[in-house]
Formats: C-alpha cells, sequence, structure tokens
C-alpha cells in the first residue's frame, strides 16, 4: 500500500506534534491520551484534515437556468450574480451604471461561467420590459429573478422626510419592485412557472429612527411579496423574500458616520459581526433552485 495514505501520515504528523507525556501515552497498546494529548487532538483535527481533503465543489443546483439579478454591480446582488453563476445558472446581470456592471460580467466569464450583462433602471418601466424581453432573448426564458436593486435615499428624522425624498425612495423600493414582479410573473406564467426573491430587507419587519420612508417601503415589499405568492403559487411561480440584517455591504459604508461606528453597531448585534453578501446569496440561490418547492411569501 502507498506510504502517504491520510489516515497514516495524520497520525504520524499528530504524534509527532504532541507534548512528550502524551507521546508516551500514544505509544501504549491501549492508546489511553492524556488531557494534554487530547487538547492537541482536537486542536490539530480540522488541519489535519485539510493537509489531504479537496476543497468542497458547488453544487450545481442551478444547472442551465437564467436568472435575472437587478442591482448586480454592488453588494448582495453582485455575491447574488456570482452564486447563480457558480452553481450553474445563465446569468443576466443589471444595473443601472455600465462601467460597473460590466466588470461583474467580465469577472463572472474569467471565472469560467456564463452571464450577460445588461443596462437598466427599474425607475423606469420601459427599461423594466426590455431587460425581461433581453434576458429571454438571450436565453430563451427565466426561471428565476432577484429583485434586488434598490436605494435606501436618506436617513434624517422623521419630520424633516421630504416629499422628493418619498419620491426617490418609493420610485426604486416599491414601484421599481412591483413593475419587476409584474412582468417577471408575465414571463414566467407563459412558461409554466419560476421564482421570485426580493431584497426586503430586516426593515419590512422592524422600525429604525430616522429612516421612516425607507422602512415603509421595505413593509410595502413584503406586502407585495405576500399578495403575489397567493395569486401566483398554485400557477408555478414561488414569491418570497429575504430581509437581511447587518450586511457589510455599501449601503452600510453610506448610512453610518464611519466604519468604526459600523464596525460597533455590528459587534453589539446577536451575531456580534456584520453578515456578508456571500452569506445572503447562498440563501437567494436555495430560494431560486428547485428545493423549496413548498416556499412562499418566506421572508427569510
Amino acid at each position: 500500500m502507498p506510504s502517504n495514505q491520510p489516515g497514516k501520515r495524520s497520525r504520524r504528523v499528530l504524534v509527532a506534534s504532541l507534548k512528550p507525556e502524551a507521546r508516551r501515552s500514544s505509544n501504549s497498546s491501549k492508546r489511553k491520551w492524556s488531557l494534554p494529548a487530547r487538547m492537541n487532538l482536537i486542536a490539530h483535527k480540522t488541519p489535519l484534515l485539510d493537509e489531504t481533503a479537496h476543497m468542497p465543489t458547488v453544487l450545481k443546483t442551478l444547472d442551465g437556468k437564467a436568472i435575472l439579478v437587478t442591482g448586480a454591480s454592488s453588494g448582495i446582488g453582485r455575491a447574488a450574480a456570482f452564486e447563480f453563476a457558480r452553481r450553474g445558472a445563465r446569468v443576466v446581470a443589471s444595473a443601472r451604471r455600465r462601467s460597473e456592471i460590466d466588470a461583474v460580467a467580465a469577472q463572472i466569464r474569467r471565472e469560467g461561467f456564463e452571464t450577460t450583462a445588461v443596462v437598466a433602471d427599474i425607475n423606469e418601466e420601459d427599461q423594466v420590459t426590455d431587460l425581461v424581453a433581453k434576458t429571454i432573448h438571450t436565453y430563451g426564458r427565466l426561471d428565476a429573478a432577484c429583485n434586488n436593486a434598490g436605494t435606501e435615499g436618506g436617513f434624517t428624522p422623521f419630520i424633516d422626510q421630504s416629499n422628493q425624498l418619498y419620491d426617490i425612495i418609493f420610485n426604486a423600493n416599491v414601484r421599481g419592485v412591483f413593475w419587476s414582479m409584474k412582468h417577471h410573473a408575465k414571463a414566467m406564467l407563459a412558461q409554466g412557472g419560476g421564482a421570485i426573491i426580493k431584497n426586503a430587507s430586516m426593515g419590512g419587519v422592524i422600525g429604525f429612527a430616522n429612516a421612516a420612508l425607507y422602512i415603509a417601503s421595505k413593509h410595502a415589499v413584503l406586502g407585495l411579496t405576500k399578495t403575489a405568492s397567493i395569486e401566483l403559487f398554485k400557477r408555478g411561480i414561488r414569491v418570497n423574500a429575504i430581509c437581511p440584517g447587518l450586511i457589510d455591504t455599501p449601503f452600510q459604508d453610506r448610512i453610518w458616520p464611519s466604519a468604526q461606528a459600523k464596525k460597533d453597531f455590528g459587534a453589539a448585534s446577536v451575531a456580534g459581526r456584520m453578515g456578508t453578501s456571500e452569506e445572503m446569496a447562498a440563501v437567494v440561490a436555495f430560494l431560486a433552485s428547485d428545493m423549496p418547492r413548498s416556499f412562499r411569501d418566506t421572508a427569510c
């Protein structure tokens, strides 16, 4: 047998690293490990396994699916576009700024995956319909859509929030999401089904000082989610939303006065840190797959 078997090699490295009293114990016929040896065994266990283990392969849970992502130039939208592609999907990555979305698409292609960059502004309904049409023209169908585009507008005391700010926030976060859901659903009904996922934020279920209009817009997104799900689920379309908490994205960079203030707020949370876009992208990828067949109007 080859001498580099993982089990034998790991045991030799382990014994060599133990303290003297542990090595003596390990040489006994009954293998009675002393407490220091046991602690060393635990400490070394994962690295030793990693020496011979291969990196886990990403499951192709979205193989061949055509998925549209809005707001894909940064944050959760960008991470979702990469996660979809790595799981086998053909991705249409969309955002308002050409240079940023082209850069995202180029990086996905460099990793060997298929994607198309499309510039679109969800504040304009004709651009939303064109985006859906381009997705279907490019890949033949629309299996899932991740509605991530939106804005925080501006955080000010309640009595200072203006009509102009209302229009900015609600046009993107509510009307733009409504248009997207509506035209995504029309395309999916024509082909027999699909999945729609929206980013509702934890702002969809809580309140937050100085963010009345943003919070109201995210509550509205959950209302759209629940109603659309009731109407569309039995027709083959699953409609769900994610409600991320403290995720380290450019959004968070804009609303906190300093990087330290952002870090401190994350440290005071239950998790003790900010979450990552990649963690949320994994949830979105699950919702876009065929696995959660019974999931509807879920706020994750």
